[in-house]
């Protein structure tokens, strides 16, 4: 007999995870003036985390936020708040997912700025 998968807790299941929080998290990193590359880096570290323990995940989040991300407190903060609220395995792969989306939606609104600054008139028509 299959034993009953656990399901995610409610940060991970809001609706607004990967909508209304991801973009508030987004506003507090630009905020902070936290560079592409420190996203991007810090998805690329947290790649091979899906399929490991909890409390592995949540250390690994941890250290990555004390030392490689020590610099850019934001997003050292953003790390540490994520990795307390993992609770169970199905969350890992989730909260992968969402960085994931974060650094995206991050280089694609870049990119609209960049290019909205090159258009006539700043971009208004």
């Amino acid at each position: 007999m299959a034993t009953a998968r656990a399901q995610p807790s409610p940060p991970f299941v809001s609706r607004e995870l990967n909508g209304e929080v991801l973009l508030e998290e987004l506003a507090d990193l630009r905020n902070a003036q936290v560079q592409q590359r420190h996203l991007n880096d810090c998805v690329l570290n947290l790649r091979g985390l899906e399929g490991v323990r909890v409390s592995e995940a949540a250390a690994r989040l941890k250290q990555l936020a004390s030392n490689r991300f020590a610099g850019q407190p934001a997003l050292a903060s953003l790390l540490v708040r994520w990795a307390a609220k993992l609770k169970s395995e199905v969350e890992v792969p989730l909260l992968l997912g969402h960085l994931e989306r974060l650094a995206l939606t991050s280089a694609l609104v870049t990119a609209l700025r960049r290019g909205a600054e090159r258009l006539p008139r700043g971009g208004r028509a």
